[in-house]
């Protein structure tokens, strides 16, 4: 699978990969890992197709900027989520409550039910 790109990867191929890894959790193996990542996958995938599809669109080249300078500012506030854990580390917060902390700030509701489903 290192070598294989992402639109040679056919719906067939999916679907075998998924029914492996359901057959080897029937058996009793603890396999939900692979399932998840199959799914990931699977979802790279038809994003692929999407985008390969959509270079014939007039706007792609509009699309393309945006999912670009989309992906920088992802990428900066990447940064920035590492320079507050840095922070909090060196006030002498664990790592585990570093993480809790960070995620109660970045969480958009305090509802429970946005943290449960």
């Amino acid at each position: 699978m290192d070598t294989m790109q992402l639109l040679d990867i056919t719906d067939h191929r999916l679907l075998c990969w998924r029914d492996a890894i359901c057959e080897a959790m029937t058996l009793g193996f603890r396999v939900e890992f692979l399932l998840n990542l199959v799914k990931d996958l699977a979802c790279a995938v038809f994003g692929e197709r999407a985008i390969h599809s959509m270079e014939s669109f007039s706007g792609f080249d509009n699309i393309r900027a945006a999912a670009k300078a989309l992906n920088l500012k992802q990428r900066e506030l990447e940064d920035q989520h590492g320079e507050w854990r840095a922070l909090l580390l060196a006030q002498g917060i664990s790592p585990y409550s570093a993480g809790c902390v960070m995620e109660a700030v970045m969480r958009s509701s305090q509802k429970a039910s946005s943290v449960l489903f």
